[in-house]
């Protein structure tokens, strides 16, 4: 038995070593929402990984982003509506998007579920990501 452990643990630990690494894209974006192009600021860039949930019925009042701001529907439905230029979008869980930059927008959450989003910010140290209205 202990011999039989022994190999299986050896297997575990050397099978990673051996194994080949499989990248697959999820996603390709060279716009945000609107269709700006996506550029990133200059300098030093701290990388904030968050998670959202917005309850059911809930909304996110209107607010604008000086940077892009990449997110992932993770789950649930909303409508973004883009104050600015009257662009209207409904993304679905598993969409990639870039939100749009100085660009004032909402979002309302669709149906009787939360949405939860994931969401990546580029920006430099320090700075703000969201401005509320």
């Amino acid at each position: 038995m202990r011999t039989a452990l022994l190999i299986s643990i050896l297997t575990l630990a050397a099978g990673p070593a051996m194994a080949q690494a499989v990248t697959r894209p999820l996603a390709s974006l060279d716009a945000t929402l609107t269709g700006q192009p996506i550029t990133a600021p200059s300098g030093p860039l701290r990388v904030t990984v968050s998670e959202t949930t917005i309850p059911a019925g809930g909304r996110l009042a209107a607010h604008k982003h000086p940077y892009p701001r990449v997110v992932q529907v993770l789950s649930g439905r909303l409508r973004v509506t883009n104050l600015d230029t009257g662009t209207v979008s409904e993304p679905k869980p598993g969409d990639w998007l870039v939100d749009a930059v100085e660009q004032w927008h909402e979002a309302v959450v669709l149906g009787d579920e939360p949405v939860r989003l994931m969401t990546i910010d580029q920006a430099p140290p320090g700075a703000a990501v969201t401005i509320p209205r």
